[in-house]
């Protein structure tokens, strides 16, 4: 398949997976979530899902979170693809794979140890540098 057949095939699955999952998807497993990417094979035989969880519940951990949305949305991968199917009027449907996508986690991570970082070099004396 083209590469440009793919990039719209790629953005317009995405659109359409965070309508399905945040308005129509009625698991309570499934929190808010955002949809970041859709990778799709240049055969078109698989979809790579990345997503991100919006809502934080006190009494429990990210992962936590993270690992029973990811499980909620793997026990709807059948829905979703006949839903999706029949949005896109597409002859072949991708296998989805969902992915938890660690971007932002990464970023927040970063930019704490810069802070660090910074806070460190203010405690110094000016002569020590």
């Amino acid at each position: 398949m083209d590469e440009i057949r793919l990039n719209r095939i790629r953005s317009m699955m995405k659109d359409e997976l965070s309508v399905l999952v945040n308005r129509e998807l009625k698991d309570p497993r499934v929190p808010s979530i955002t949809i970041t990417d859709v990778q799709i094979t240049r055969d078109a035989k698989q979809a790579t899902v990345f997503f991100s969880v919006l809502s934080l519940a006190e009494n429990k951990s990210d992962p936590e979170i993270t690992k029973i949305a990811l499980d909620g949305l793997n026990s709807a991968k059948g829905y979703l693809k006949r839903q999706i199917s029949q949005l896109m009027n597409l002859s072949m449907m991708p296998e989805f794979i969902f992915k938890e996508d660690k971007g932002l986690e990464n970023t927040l991570r970063v930019a704490e140890i810069l802070k660090q970082l910074e806070q460190e070099k203010a405690k110094k004396p000016a002569s020590e540098s």
